[in-house]
């Protein structure tokens, strides 16, 4: 187990996590649940030292080689952090996911730090979460 998701605690993308590691081949991967997900690592002061102490130990007692940052959209933590959705969530969360990415890379030397997001549907059949989609 030396991969690490760290994603949302959101339950409504608890299966779309999973998918992902699944097809990933890491289904059996270490997982740091938040809600937000990569969002405590963007705020400075506490909040960002108690997420990366989290991190260490975990990276340092499974010898994590790689991390993997999964947000969402129509997350609640964001829209409770920003005070409303009046923002392009996609183009927020994938900006948050790359400035955490080059934290982490930083941090943890040797490790490889890969970013995803699970996009929000709507279309003539009701609304849903689809598969995660990597972010370059």
């Amino acid at each position: 187990m030396n991969t690490l998701l760290i994603g949302c605690s959101d339950g409504r993308v608890a299966a779309r996590q999973s998918a992902l590691l699944a097809e990933l081949g890491h289904p059996d991967a270490n997982r740091l649940i938040v809600p937000g997900g990569p969002l405590p690592l963007t705020r400075p002061g506490s909040e960002r030292r108690v997420a990366l102490g989290c991190i260490r130990e975990i990276v340092e007692e499974h010898d994590v080689r790689t991390i993997y940052l999964v947000a969402h959209q129509e997350c609640a933590a964001y829209e409770r952090a920003l005070g409303g959705l009046g923002f392009d969530q996609r183009e927020l969360l994938e900006r948050d996911l790359r400035r955490v990415k080059t934290l982490l890379e930083t941090s943890f030397p040797g490790v490889d730090v890969c970013c995803f997001v699970i996009p929000w549907h709507e279309d003539g059949t009701g609304a849903a979460y689809g598969p995660a989609a990597p972010v370059d």
